[in-house]
């Protein structure tokens, strides 16, 4: 490898290789492209393009061979015999023929290295007739070992660029496989010249030497002018076979759009019109001819557009105002609502016109009639309720705004009526939300038939409201007559249902003239009315915005409450119904306001949740329990109630746990204690919850048992660990025998699932034995203690069997008084 790169760079001189490379990378690649031409050829022309890609590929590579032999010194004079000269380059235009056909044969990898090979050695033929055809005073030598490699390197790059101009084809490919191929010839050539040794011989004479290095020159110059033609003949015939490709493309694109335009007018919606500068109608659409009625036939003649529109008002019944008519006769850039009514069909065009520059116009017409109706049933829904048809809060609003602006300048009294469906929740929960639905539908027909469906309207869910003109007398006959109307159940899918009405009212002038006023008066009234029975109306007075008010600022103080520290823990204790020891607390909240003293919890649970702050009130009660129950000398358990609103969150489980875990109380020794109504709510989520908080281990208890909506199928749905009699029952013990049958059975149903039992409220020895023959299980009440700080029972927690029923007997009558003010049993009481 040293010898040839001695020859490559001191036998040869410099300009020889660079030129040598780039004409036989020239000749390559116009062999290649006019080689690819011969796919798209007829088999005639293919065999001349076929002869032409091998003269171009052959004449380079002899040319590249004798450009570097015109520039080899080996120290001797030579010269060249003209028919072996001419010899080679016959051999390599054969050889790049041969190569060419086979690779092209089946165009696949080995029929290309098949061709690569072929041309290799086609090549080396070339470049070893062409030494032989030499002329020099010498004789030559050959390096076997250099001859075998130039061949070898020669033959397999030779192959590999054949191989990739087979299976790929575009402009890189052909660079790449071009560029492969000319490091081929080049690598066999130099290794070739460097394995030969020529050694100068005084004794012989100098011969003849034939062709002189300017004729070799010249005919080198042939060669690659003919390669550089066919270079530039495939690359002019490729641009134009490309431009012709285009146009073709083009016509045919053309044709295409065409085609398209015409379908597109005739398939718009809008009818088109373009009218020229003499005013003739040079394009209409299908769907012109539909809007302005116009026949084709007159079309198809091209008429001016002023003709149309006098055949229209000539041949055409239909009305249109005079300002309409003008605009449509109007050539400027404008755009109008165009109203016409054919028949009984009414028909509101919109027409558009839009100039063109040589001075005729384009106009579009859209028939809107749908549209304009879509937009009118819009503006009909923004301001009516869908599922009544009674006017919405937003129209009602305007209403009464304009209601009191006409009463400011010309006098005179209205009242606003806020209406509430008393037991409408119930009717969703029971018989769905369609059957709700329908109800509705039904009130809003009874209030329509009452006050008219102007005055009526639905604020939403099951609130409506009615405006009235007058003042308190006709409120209150309107109001009477309303809930009077409410006495005669609906018939809904088959159910006769019973809903009641409660109304709040507030007047103008009287209590305001502001709109927002009186909405909020009329709704505090409505709240009065609800409080005090429902199935009534109430009349706003002052009083209730101080009672409102007062609300408002005691629940600011509840929500505050939970971190000033004015929240506190009372604890009743329950003790085991057969020997009366101590088994546990029930945890009772307390509220000492700074200013307001003790709240009862009557007051503000029922605040808590309504507003919801059960739930965080809820929270906190549950954790400072479990902390304090966790400090407990022994073991005893704790109860805690659980509000429905809790249970609206499904992670209640988790915060329940993570509690526990966070005060350290065994789940075994918490009772929470729930109402059916969390059931009856969301009957699936409320039992998942509670199946989850079983498996913790957490007791689950139902109080109040026996009242309300308590059922067998609640005990059906969730196996409860306790049952809870209600203190109602407990407190008619002796009085008379229905209680004491209703509590035997309650004890035996709790027996029979398997449930344990307390008795709540027991107040007297009387009950207590009662309960206690009746097997009880537990029992709670004043005559055990009452609701205390836990701090009062640290004795009693550390000797359990003290707090016994011989005890019972110290409990005052001021105690058994207080039961009396005992708060009701809602969440954390």
């Amino acid at each position: 490898m040293f010898r040839a790169f001695v020859c490559l760079t001191e036998e040869h001189t410099a300009w020889v290789v660079p030129l040598a490379a780039c004409v036989c990378w020239i000749s390559c690649y116009a062999g290649l492209q006019i080689e690819q031409r011969i796919q798209t050829q007829p088999k005639g022309r293919a065999l001349v393009w076929l002869l032409a890609a091998s003269f171009s590929i052959g004449a380079g590579v002899w040319s590249t061979h004798f450009i570097g032999m015109l520039g080899y010194d080996p120290g001797v004079v030579i010269g060249y015999e003209p028919l072996t000269t001419l010899l080679s380059l016959i051999v390599s235009i054969a050889a790049s023929l041969c190569a060419l056909l086979i690779a092209r044969a089946t165009r696949v990898w080995w029929s290309g290295i098949s061709g690569g090979l072929l041309f290799g050695l086609g090549v080396g033929g070339m470049h070893f007739l062409g030494i032989a055809g030499m002329m020099l005073p010498g004789h030559l030598s050959w390096d076997p070992t250099l001859v075998v490699s130039g061949m070898s390197t020669g033959c397999a790059l030779s192959a590999a660029g054949l191989a990739l101009h087979t299976r790929r084809t575009g402009t890189r490919s052909r660079i790449q496989a071009a560029t492969i191929l000319t490091f081929a010839i080049a690598a066999l050539h130099f290794m070739a010249m460097a394995a030969v040794h020529i050694s100068p011989d005084p004794s012989l004479s100098t011969p003849d030497l034939g062709l002189a290095r300017g004729v070799l020159a010249a005919g080198i110059a042939v060669m690659m002018l003919v390669v550089l033609t066919f270079a530039v003949l495939t690359l002019m015939l490729d641009h134009l076979r490309t431009m012709n490709a285009v146009l073709t493309q083009q016509g045919g694109t053309l044709r295409n759009k065409t085609v398209v335009l015409d379908a597109t007018l005739d398939n718009m919606d809008q009818g088109l019109i373009m009218v020229d500068a003499n005013g003739v109608v040079r394009v209409c659409n299908e769907r012109a001819l539909a809007l302005l009625d116009v026949p084709r036939e007159m079309m198809q003649m091209q008429p001016t557009y002023r003709s149309v529109l006098r055949y229209q008002l000539r041949h055409r019944e239909r009305r249109r105002s005079d300002r309409s008519r003008k605009w449509v006769q109007t050539e400027g850039s404008q755009q109008a609502h165009v109203q016409e009514r054919r028949g009984s069909n009414g028909v509101i065009l919109e027409v558009r016109t839009v100039p063109l520059l040589d001075g005729g116009f384009v106009r579009t017409f859209t028939d809107i009639t749908k549209r304009k109706a879509t937009e009118a049933e819009v503006a009909r829904l923004a301001h009516h309720d869908v599922l009544t048809g009674l006017p919405n809060r937003a129209l009602f609003h305007d209403r009464l705004e304009k209601h009191l602006n006409e009463m400011a300048t010309q006098g005179g009294s209205c009242a606003v009526l806020y209406l509430d469906l008393d037991g409408f929740k119930g009717v969703n929960d029971t018989l769905g939300h369609l059957a709700g639905d329908q109800l509705l539908r039904m009130v809003s027909n009874l209030l329509i038939s009452t006050v008219g469906g102007e005055s009526a309207a639905r604020l939403g869910g099951d609130e409506f409201a009615v405006l009235l003109t007058g003042g308190r007398p006709e409120a209150s006959a309107v109001a009477s007559r309303m809930i009077a109307a409410f006495d005669i159940p609906f018939e809904v899918h088959g159910s006769r249902i019973k809903v009641g009405l409660s109304i709040g009212i507030a007047l103008a002038p009287e209590h305001s003239t502001d709109a927002e006023c009186l909405y909020r008066r009329a709704d505090l009234a409505l709240y009065r009315a609800k409080a005090e029975g429902r199935g009534t109306f109430r009349i706003f007075t002052p009083m209730m915005d101080e009672e409102a008010e007062e609300r408002r600022g005691l629940e600011r103080d509840l929500r505050d409450a939970m971190s000033n520290d004015t929240l506190s823990l009372h604890y009743q204790p329950q003790v085991d119904g057969l020997t009366g020891a101590l088994v546990g607390f029930e945890a009772l909240l307390r509220w000492t306001h700074p200013v307001r003293g003790n709240i009862p919890p009557s007051v503000f649970i029922p605040l808590a949740e309504e507003t919801g702050v059960i739930v965080s009130l809820g929270k906190w009660v549950l954790r400072r329990a479990c902390t304090e129950a966790a400090l407990w000398s022994k073991p005893l358990k704790v109860a805690v109630n659980l509000s429905p609103l809790q249970f609206h969150k499904p992670d209640l489980p988790e915060i329940i746990l993570g509690i526990l875990s966070e005060t350290g109380l065994s789940p075994n020794r918490l009772e929470l204690e729930v109402t059916e109504s969390i059931i009856i709510n969301n009957v699936e989520q409320a039992v998942c919850i509670l199946r989850r908080l079983k498996s913790f281990g957490i007791y689950i208890s139902l109080y109040d048992f026996g009242t309300g909506y308590a059922s067998l199928a609640t005990l059906q749905a969730f196996p409860f660990d306790k049952l809870k009699i209600d203190r109602s029952f407990v407190s008619q013990l002796g009085t008379g025998p229905q209680a004491a049958v209703i509590v035997r059975a309650v004890l035996s149903l709790g027996r029979s699932l398997g449930m344990g039992i307390v008795a709540e409220g027991v107040e007297t020895q009387m009950q207590m034995r009662f309960l206690a023959e009746e097997a009880c299980g537990e029992m709670q009440g004043y005559l055990f203690g009452k609701p205390q700080p836990i701090e009062e029972y640290a004795d009693a927690i550390q000797h359990t069997d003290r707090l016994t029923r011989d005890e019972g007997p110290r409990i005052n009558t001021e105690h058994r008084g207080l039961s009396q003010e005992r708060p009701p049993r809602c969440h954390s009481n």
